[in-house]
């Protein structure tokens, strides 16, 4: 009888190392790296780089829809160039500003407008909660469904961010990133502005300096109402709301 205590309690001890061992290897692996961006991190720079809140690419959508609903003024295959800047209202809860220089076409089939192109460049901010940003931005917008019969617009897009954030959570580290949203098949009501539905992939990379580069890629799609859904190619998923 006492032999077998003795092998049990051998047994159990072993058992119980193992298990410390396997509970401080998990710890460890999901221990925050203060030389890498986190998941968190990265979804904060995707969402502020969609929301019209922080002059994102929601804002950059609208605006362009407005000046599509000018296209007329602009005779067909003629291009014209035009500096917009914008900011939201001091002391809000997100604050941001931008400079963009904007180049915009209209293109006809036989005298009758077709498509409506609208490329963009220059110098945003953003300061929110969780993070604040400086970045390079540049866009290209084709936009369809100029005819008086459609009620939509329909958005083609390509728009990147270049820049350097200040995280607010976790280890408020700084970082450089490359945030790219491609989108095809965007719906904007034209009485309302608003964007209807649609879809864009997203990818983000970004590094630490003298740290790890990461990467995160995800779908966006829009839901209408001022509201997007952002999904990881993890399956995790966020509320985008504007």
């Amino acid at each position: 009888m006492k032999a077998y205590v003795t092998a049990t309690a051998k047994q159990a001890a072993v058992i119980l190392a193992s298990s410390l061992l396997f509970f401080t290897a998990c710890k460890k692996d999901n221990t925050d790296d203060d030389t890498s961006i986190s998941q968190d991190e990265a979804v904060e720079v995707m969402t502020q780089g969609i929301s019209a809140e922080s002059g994102g690419l929601a804002e950059q959508t609208i605006t362009a829809a407005r000046v599509a609903g000018e296209s007329a003024r602009i005779g067909c295959g003629q291009s014209l160039d035009t500096t917009f800047s914008g900011q939201n209202i001091p002391g809000a809860v997100i604050t941001y500003n931008y400079s963009v220089h904007i180049n915009r076409q209209l293109t006809c089939d036989q005298g009758v407008p077709q498509s409506f192109s609208f490329d963009l460049e220059g110098q945003s901010s953003y300061s929110a909660p969780r993070m604040s940003s400086s970045d390079n931005t540049t866009a290209g917008f084709v936009i369809g469904g100029l005819q008086p019969a459609s009620s939509v617009y329909t958005f083609n897009q390509q728009y990147e961010r270049n820049g350097t954030q200040q995280s607010k959570i976790r280890h408020q580290r700084s970082f450089s990133s490359k945030l790219v949203i491609t989108s095809q098949d965007i719906l904007v009501d034209k009485n309302t502005m608003k964007i209807i539905s649609g879809t864009a992939s997203v990818q983000f990379t970004g590094s630490v300096a003298g740290g790890k580069t990461v990467s995160y890629s995800a779908t966006l799609t829009f839901l209408g109402d001022r509201k997007g859904l952002l999904t990881l190619g993890n399956g995790a998923t966020y509320n985008v709301q504007w």
